[in-house]
């Protein structure tokens, strides 16, 4: 597999900016079903896929496509949909000016306990082998 490193650079600039205005949040770079702290926030690298139609005769991909999922939580008694919204629009506002695309946002039933309130967003772009991060539009 030949996974380029853009995570390490998504994942810093993500939590970055939401710990700027929530130094308290938690941030994992882990797909998470029961958050040990509040509000909590996983920045995950879903799918990196080969793009075949842009490798040369090398074999050597040029181009990926790939996926981020974030998933924001919230346990506050009063206010906990409001919370997880406004972190979910800092990712949000971090990730499009980085030529992400949102394919989805929706908040999530969280199984393993109601009390907490989820949304999972999921964010596309095209990335090549120098880590310049492309719009898929």
């Amino acid at each position: 597999m030949n996974m380029f490193n853009i995570q390490r650079e998504i994942f810093t600039a993500t939590a970055n900016a939401v710990l700027a205005q929530y130094p308290s949040c938690r941030i994992v770079n882990a797909f998470v079903y029961a958050p040990t702290a509040f509000p909590c926030v996983a920045i995950v690298l879903s799918n990196d896929g080969t793009r075949a139609d842009t490798r040369d005769s090398s074999k050597i991909d040029k181009f990926r496509d790939i996926t981020v999922t974030v998933d924001v939580y919230s346990n506050k008694a009063d206010g906990k949909k409001t919370e997880a919204e406004d972190i979910a629009q800092i990712v949000i506002d971090t990730l499009y000016p980085l030529n992400f695309d949102m394919t989805s946002c929706r908040p999530s039933s969280n199984i393993n306990n109601a009390s907490q309130y989820r949304i999972t967003a999921t964010f596309t772009a095209t990335v090549d082998n120098n880590n310049t991060i492309y719009s898929r539009r």
